[in-house]
């Protein structure tokens, strides 16, 4: 893959217009570089003898540089609280890009550091929780780090305050090769990064990426690795229902979506969501020969309501802090469902709902005699 990080015109780059065309968005100057400024706060302060760039609340976007192959660096201070921060690169527009954030209160905690693709304005860090995507890193409090991200081809490496990476990616999951850059400062009680020496280079001969993918755990027996997935609905349309509505499916678009490496669905791939609209349907069907029970293995983000058919044979919430203040809402292999099939068709209809972290939904049937999968 061709290395290149360069300014483009902007006659010369149609792709990016989407940040030009709002021409009187808010933008700031620093370091010779103009930023556009989505955030409730981006100014330029004295900050331990240097000037940084102060972000809360939102983030920074340099819509004129075209980033693929290359090195992001920069040093970051922040006070103790509770922040996300991070770069955001390859990006295609404001809603679609790959994504690292530190969490500044879980200093030394196994997901310290968070890899994620965003794709139609949803992050996914419920979905991607295994140790490609999470690392500890040691925060220093007011004071300034230092962090190097490198990314080539599929690749990426994470370094903070390091000479060797604290986390390697072996797969951005974004099909995204070139895009714009940005950054993000989001948090609590006003939280504040602290920004300086914003640098976004090509790779030089001595750098590459260096790591080697983690372990994880199996994917499980009968995985199924593909699923048909609806158009967004409202979620009040399911809500209470105990049998499924029949109008519902019926008016919805349907489209195929394949499972990520780790085996599960990232629904955001097809659809965004709204207030209004935060649902989907996804569809399994299955041909049994006789009258029978069969087990389903699955995982979910946010909640989940599963008909067998017409008839709800299970709910579950799995939102973030939803069960108690230390439930992540990560997305596994965790539940099981008995589905009593008739002999012929039968038709399970998934409806997932979601808040945010991570729309997700992923299904195994390690038994699998006796019957056919389809969709």
């Amino acid at each position: 893959m061709r290395t290149f990080i360069s300014i483009m015109l902007l006659c010369l780059a149609p792709a990016l217009t989407h940040a030009q065309e709002e021409s009187a968005a808010e933008r700031i100057t620093f370091e010779g570089k103009s930023w556009r400024v989505e955030a409730q706060k981006a100014v330029i302060e004295r900050y331990l003898d240097r000037d940084a760039l102060v972000l809360a609340g939102g983030r920074i976007w340099l819509d004129d540089m075209v980033f693929e192959d290359g090195v992001i660096e920069f040093d970051v201070a922040f006070d103790e609280g509770t922040a996300f921060i991070g770069p955001m690169f390859r990006a295609e527009n404001d809603s679609r890009f790959e994504e690292f954030y530190f969490r500044t209160h879980l200093s030394e905690k196994p997901d310290a550091v968070q890899y994620t693709p965003v794709e139609n304005g949803l992050s996914a860090w419920q979905i991607f929780s295994d140790e490609n995507a999470i690392a500890p890193i040691k925060l220093k409090f007011g004071a300034w780090n230092h962090v190097k991200i490198v990314v080539k081809g599929d690749m990426a490496e994470f370094y903070f305050n390091s000479d060797t990476p604290q986390l390697h990616v072996p797969d951005l999951k974004t099909d995204i090769r070139s895009g714009t850059v940005g950054h993000r400062s989001s948090g609590f009680d006003g939280a504040e990064a602290r920004l300086s020496n914003l640098v976004f280079r090509p790779l030089r001969d001595d750098e590459g990426i260096v790591g080697a993918a983690k372990d994880t755990a199996p994917l499980p027996e009968g995985l199924i690795s593909s699923w048909s997935v609806s158009a967004p609905f409202a979620e009040a349309e399911v809500a209470d229902a105990l049998t499924l509505p029949q109008k519902t499916p019926a008016t919805l678009e349907w489209r195929d979506l394949e499972v990520e490496t780790n085996g599960i669905a990232n629904l955001a791939r097809l659809s965004g969501r709204t207030r209004d609209e935060n649902t989907v349907f996804v569809r399994l069907d299955i041909n049994s020969d006789s009258k029978q029970m069969k087990e389903l293995t699955f995982g979910y983000s946010d909640r989940v309501r599963i008909y067998l058919n017409g008839k709800r044979v299970y709910f579950g919430d799995a939102g973030w802090t939803v069960r108690d203040y230390r439930f992540l809402g990560t997305v596994g292999f965790f539940d099981r469902v008995g589905l009593d099939l008739k002999k012929g068709d039968n038709e399970v209809m998934i409806a997932v709902s979601e808040t945010f972290g991570g729309w997700a939904w992923a299904g195994a049937m390690e038994d699998q005699s006796q019957i056919t999968l389809g969709r």
